[in-house]
């Protein structure tokens, strides 16, 4: 990978070129791992569904002592847990669509994988190859 001199002059290190780096949305993955990473992935879905569900259904407080402090501490609390957009709950939902969204990533690539090893297979086997 191409290097180019940091740009204060500090030191002989070289910087890798930031055009030559990996797109960071992007993942390669070698076909013989995707059963594990769909395991794994499919495992911490499972897990955050879990907790998703207890924060909807129990983590909002009430007001613990009827005074207008707890009023106003249950409500913040609240909203930044559960309530506000970048609440602690939204937060997770969000992990949970990127979660979703590499698993069906992985079925798709996995899908193609095994069509084009199919393909690959009855084309040597017409060559004689198998």
């Amino acid at each position: 990978m191409p290097a180019h001199p940091r740009p204060n002059g500090a030191g002989d290190a070289a910087v890798p070129d930031p055009s030559r780096l990996p797109d960071p949305r992007t993942m390669r993955v070698d076909p013989a791992a995707i059963p594990g990473l769909r395991r794994a992935f499919g495992n911490a879905l499972t897990k955050l569904d879990k907790q998703i569900e207890l924060a909807i259904t129990d983590i909002r407080i009430k007001p613990w002592a009827g005074d207008p402090v707890s009023a106003e501490a249950a409500q913040q609390f609240n909203q930044r847990s559960v309530e506000a957009g970048d609440s602690a709950l939204a937060a997770l939902q969000g992990y949970q669509r990127q979660l979703k969204s590499a698993m069906d990533a992985l079925q798709q690539v996995d899908e193609q994988y095994q069509v084009i090893e199919g393909d690959n297979t009855t084309l040597l086997r017409r060559q004689g190859g198998c």
